[in-house]
């Protein structure tokens, strides 16, 4: 018969299995987070007459570009500084939620002009109107 000693040590061993646990959990969750900081941040548009498209809610603002690269506001001309003006004020008061909108014929560029005006002056909610 063997006794056991009050104060042997006994031999140490490792413990693998939830060792693998939580290296797995890091890893999920890093994988997790790293989705997460993806800069997905971009222009959001839809074309003209597009086939599926989203009723959301009214505008606060709304750009109108012409195809002489004008911009309308309101259904008043209005020019790139006087716009940022216009959104930076407006943005005080509340978030500001932007949607571009043009006829089909419109240049690309008249709607990323606009677009880029309001990104500069800080919108985050920008779109593109479009039209079944």
């Amino acid at each position: 018969m063997t006794r056991t000693r009050y104060m042997e040590a006994r031999k140490p061993h490792i413990e693998i299995i939830p060792m693998i646990d939580i290296m797995m959990f890091l890893l999920i969750f890093f994988m997790v987070t790293m989705l997460k900081m993806i800069d997905t941040g971009g222009l959001k548009i839809s074309v003209p007459q597009a086939a599926t498209t989203e009723t959301l809610p009214k505008a606060s603002l709304t750009i109108e570009a012409l195809r002489d690269g004008t911009l309308l506001t309101d259904g008043h001309p209005v020019t790139a500084d006087a716009l940022t003006a216009l959104i930076k004020e407006r943005m005080h008061a509340s978030t500001l939620d932007v949607m571009v909108a043009g006829d089909k014929d419109v240049p690309l560029q008249a709607l990323v002009h606009a677009m880029d005006i309001a990104r500069a002056a800080g919108v985050e909610d920008l779109g593109i109107a479009t039209k079944r």
